[in-house]
């Protein structure tokens, strides 16, 4: 086997975990889509005996707003969480080769966790 050889077949086994991880995920996505429409017609139903048609319908907007402001927000506030400047400035006065080096070591530790499972 050459190199090119185990590059090929190290590329197509993460790939192929890749793939099969993004399958299971959309159908995970697809079941929660599938169960949030049952509540919803559930809870348009309850509602719609207790305050009437258009409150319910309000009321169920109302709670989808909310939880789209509140996910909106926390994807916002936690996206924007970066290397604090101190950081950046420590790394940059690394020497080149101690940069490589430690990028290498974590490429290695991460590697060694993943082999634990």
């Amino acid at each position: 086997m050459t190199v090119a050889d185990i590059a090929h077949v190290a590329i197509d086994r993460i790939l192929g975990r890749l793939a099969r991880r993004l399958l299971v995920w959309l159908l995970v996505a697809i079941a929660v889509l599938a169960a949030l429409y049952h509540a919803t017609v559930a809870a348009s139903a309850a509602l719609e005996l207790e305050f009437g048609v258009i409150y319910a319908h309000l009321i169920i907007a109302g709670f989808y707003a909310v939880a789209a402001i509140v996910i909106a927000a926390t994807l916002w506030l936690t996206v924007r969480r970066g290397l604090l400047t101190s950081d950046r400035a420590s790394i940059r006065r690394l020497p080149p080769e101690l940069q490589i080096a430690a990028i290498v070591e974590a490429m290695l530790l991460g590697f060694a966790m993943s082999r634990r499972n």
